[in-house]
Order: C-alpha cells, then sequence, then structure tokens
C-alpha cells in the first residue's frame, strides 16, 4: 500500500485507497464527496479500503471539490455562562445529527477575541457561523456576507448588521411579566439588579422592566436601579448580595427584588436570609433563567425562564437550512421565542403557585 511517511507511522493516502480498492483516484474522491453516481459495489470495495487504510479525508481539501468543508463555527462570549452549555449543546446536536462538525470559540467577552474568532473561522472555511455576540457590531461578519456563507446570530442581534438571521429571546416581555406580577403580588417598591446595557437582551430586559413600572403608574426611583457584574465576570453573585444589603439599608426599602441574571439573584437571596427578611412576604424575588437548582432553593426561586435550547435547536436548523435548501440569499429572518414566567413560593405572597 502507497503511504507518506510521517517519521513514526506511514500516513495512508487516498492513492493507496485507490490501488487497494482496485479503482481510480477519482472514483475514491466521488464516493468520498458525493459528487457523482458511483455503484454500491464500487462504493462498498472503497468504503472498505477506506476502514482496512485507517485514510481520514481531509476536509479543507474537500471543500475545494465541494465548496463545503462540513464544519460550522459557533462563537460565544463565554462557557461560563449558566445558559452558555445548554445552548452550545442543543445547536451542535442538531448540526452533528446533520453531518456536520463543529468548532468552538470562547472570547472571554472581549471584542478583540471576538473579531480574531471569526476571523479564525473565516480562514478554516466554515460553510458557515452561528454566534452570540458580545459587541455591539462585529465589523468581521462581513467576511461572510462578501463569500454569501450564511450567519446566525442567537439570543440577540447587532445593530448595523444585515444579512444574519436572528434568533432572539423575548427579553422586554420577560422583565416586563416578571414587573406585572410582582405588582400583582402587591408590591409597592420593586427594586432590579440589572445588568451593564451592552447588548441587545440586556436593553430589553431593562426596557421592559421601565415599560411595567410607568404603565402601572409608579415613578422610576433611581435608588432602586442597580447595575451589576455581568455573569461572565465572576462577580455577580458577590454585586447581588452587596447591593441587596444596600437596597435594604434605604430609608424606604424595597418589598421586592428582579434580579436580571442568577449569579445576582442567588446573592440577592443570601443577602435577605441573612438580614433575617422573610422571603415573599418582606421581600418578593425574581430570577432570570430556569436552572436545574433554582427549583431547589430555599424558597423555590421563581424565574423568567428563556427557552434557550430551542434557540439553540432553531439556529442550527436555520443555518442547515440556508445551507441544504438553496435558500441562502433568501431575505434574512428574525425570529422572537418567547420567555415565560414560573411563579415559585420566593415571589408567590398568593400561595397559589405550582411552577
Amino acid at each position: 500500500m502507497m503511504t507518506i511517511m510521517n517519521g513514526k507511522n506511514p500516513v495512508p493516502t487516498i492513492r493507496a485507497v485507490a490501488v487497494e480498492a482496485g479503482v481510480s483516484v477519482a472514483t475514491v474522491s466521488a464516493v468520498i464527496n458525493q459528487t457523482r453516481f458511483v455503484s454500491a459495489e464500487t462504493a462498498r470495495r472503497v468504503n472498505e479500503a477506506i476502514k482496512r487504510s485507517g485514510y481520514r479525508p481531509n476536509r479543507l481539501a474537500r471543500g475545494l471539490s465541494t465548496r463545503q468543508t462540513k464544519t460550522i463555527g459557533i462563537v460565544m462570549p463565554t462557557i461560563l455562562s449558566p445558559i452558555a452549555p445548554l445552548l452550545l449543546k442543543s445547536a451542535a446536536d442538531v448540526l452533528h445529527e446533520h453531518g456536520f462538525a463543529v468548532l468552538f470559540s470562547n472570547t472571554e467577552m472581549q471584542a478583540t477575541w471576538e473579531e480574531q474568532a471569526i476571523e479564525l473561522m473565516f480562514d478554516s472555511q466554515v460553510d458557515g457561523l452561528l454566534v452570540v455576540p458580545a459587541s455591539e457590531t462585529l465589523d468581521t461578519l462581513k467576511l461572510f456576507a462578501d463569500a454569501g456563507k450564511p450567519v446566525v446570530l442567537l439570543l440577540h442581534g447587532l445593530s448595523g448588521v444585515s444579512g444574519c438571521d436572528v434568533i432572539r429571546s423575548g427579553n422586554f416581555k420577560g422583565s416586563l411579566d416578571a414587573v406585572n406580577h410582582l405588582i400583582g403580588q402587591g408590591a409597592q417598591r420593586i427594586a432590579v439588579l440589572a445588568l451593564p446595557l451592552v447588548s441587545e437582551s440586556e436593553k430589553d430586559r431593562m426596557d421592559g422592566f421601565r415599560t411595567g413600572i410607568l404603565a402601572a403608574g409608579r415613578t422610576l426611583d433611581p435608588e432602586l436601579i442597580r447595575v451589576g457584574a455581568p455573569s461572565e465576570s465572576g462577580d455577580s453573585e458577590q454585586h447581588g448580595y452587596q447591593e441587596t444589603l444596600k437596597l435594604m439599608t434605604l430609608q424606604h426599602p424595597p418589598d421586592a427584588i428582579f434580579a436580571m441574571n442568577q449569579y445576582m439573584a442567588i446573592g440577592a437571596l443570601s443577602a435577605l436570609k441573612e438580614l433575617g427578611q422573610r422571603i415573599p412576604s418582606d421581600v418578593a424575588l425574581i430570577g432570570y433563567d430556569d436552572l436545574i437548582w433554582t427549583r431547589n432553593l430555599e424558597p423555590p426561586l421563581s424565574v423568567v425562564a428563556q427557552q434557550v435550547e430551542l434557540i439553540g435547536r432553531m439556529g442550527a436548523m436555520r443555518l442547515i437550512g440556508r445551507l441544504e435548501n438553496n435558500d441562502r440569499y433568501d431575505t434574512p429572518e428574525s425570529v422572537t421565542v418567547d420567555t415565560h414566567l414560573i411563579v415559585r413560593a420566593s415571589s408567590d405572597r398568593a400561595g397559589t403557585a405550582t411552577g
């Protein structure tokens, strides 16, 4: 069998496979890339020769002939966010089921790293890209647009960026539902542990909170609005704890707190317990995202639940559709996936929670 020596073990070549199967190199290539009809018997001989030799087709080389490498890039701000593993796994599962490999980049909330990751994905000849944007705009996505390669944005969109499909979460409605629920439970002074207004998601959450307060005829009290650290910083839980302690020392402390991520909600819960506050009768509490441990806290935590796994699956399917259904040049789609409020004991003064 013909091989290339790598200094240790012989590396099988496509020519070696062709010799063993008794066919031409072009026939082996056709079987691997499915570029033309090959009889079932010939394909069987080629596949058996590939298996015996251990030959591994080069994806980039295949891409030169098929114009696809069957790889998809996924770029996310961080793997430390509580919802990141769910989003990544749900998207990757769908892509793997459809024969795509996944290249993943974790950009640690750094704009420069995010740009570099997208450039690297493009240079690696991925067929398309799933992105959870961390920056307000991403000029490097133009590389994919100019090459006619599809990009799907997950969780939120980007200002000044066109040509991308967006599968976003209904954050405005999520915050509005939380405020309306707290008001319905008799809360008079609702504090918010907010996030820095960097992405569309954080802005929508804050807009929903403001809208709910103003629609109820309330005044937005600056003392009750505390902007904290993002989940990815590692400081979010401590910030929730410290800001809740400060809120409860106000002359007119809140009787309800809405935390816009789970880490701040945990910090708030710890502070309220330390202060001897009864939850929810003294202070009602709502967090964000329904994770496996939220229902097992004491008391169980009410949350605004995003449908993160659905968003991941929808994003992957949209990308596959662009690649396989000849619709890559159709008008980009923007889909909003609703959140839903899960009421548990931490905010249920009426005692009717079933979540």
